[in-house]
C-alpha cells in the first residue's frame, strides 16, 4: 500500500491569538458533558451555548488539552484540575477544548469536574492558531505522531478580549496556575 502525504503550504505560518486579540466567536452545540464545538454564527440553534453567554457574568478561562501529548499530558491535566478550584473560588469558569471527547477523556482519567468540548475538526483550535494542517506539532515536536493542537490556555474578559495567554509552542513550558 502506498501512502501519499497531504500538500502542505510551508509558507502559511500560523500565529497563535495573544494577550490583546479578540477571541473568536464559536458555539458549544449538545448539552454539558457532551459538548461539541462549533463555529457557528451568533444565533446558535437552541441547544446551543455561544461564547457570548459564557462570559456575561464571569472571565472565561479556555485551554486546550490532548492526552495524546505523551507525558506532557498527564501533568498539564493535574494543573487545570487544580486551576479550576482556583478560578471557582475567583468566580471564575474554566472551559477545556480537546480532540478526545469528554467521555473518552472521563475513562481515560477518571471523571473531569470542568466542562471540556470536543474539538473534533479542531474548528476553534484553528481560530485561535493552536492547531495547522500546513504546520502540525508532530512536524516539530519528537513523540508526537497525532494531529493534535499545541498547549495553550486564554483567559477571556466580557468583550471577548485575551487579557492572558500561555503558549507552549515546543512543550517544554510550564503552565503557572498562580500566574492565570
Amino acid at each position: 500500500r502506498t501512502l501519499t502525504p497531504k500538500p502542505r503550504n510551508r509558507q502559511l505560518r500560523v500565529v497563535p491569538l495573544q494577550t490583546g486579540d479578540t477571541a473568536p466567536f464559536f458555539s458549544l452545540v449538545g448539552t454539558p458533558g457532551n459538548w461539541q464545538a462549533s463555529l457557528r454564527s451568533p444565533e446558535p440553534p437552541a441547544t446551543a451555548v455561544s461564547v457570548l453567554e459564557l462570559i456575561r457574568d464571569k472571565p472565561l478561562v479556555i485551554s486546550f488539552y490532548c492526552p495524546c501529548w505523551g507525558r506532557y499530558a498527564e501533568p498539564f491535566l493535574h494543573k487545570l484540575i487544580r486551576l479550576h478550584e482556583s478560578l471557582r473560588a475567583a468566580g471564575a469558569e474554566l472551559l477545556v477544548f480537546s480532540n478526545e471527547s469528554p467521555r473518552s477523556l472521563d475513562r481515560q482519567n477518571g471523571p473531569i469536574a470542568f466542562p471540556v468540548a470536543h474539538d473534533a475538526t479542531f474548528s476553534v483550535a484553528r481560530q485561535f492558531g493552536v492547531y495547522s494542517d500546513d504546520n502540525p506539532v508532530w512536524d516539530r515536536v519528537s513523540g508526537i505522531s497525532e494531529d493534535v493542537f499545541t498547549p495553550a490556555l486564554y483567559v477571556l474578559d466580557g468583550n471577548r478580549r485575551i487579557t492572558y495567554h500561555f503558549l507552549d509552542d515546543n512543550f517544554e513550558g510550564n503552565l503557572a496556575p498562580e500566574a492565570v
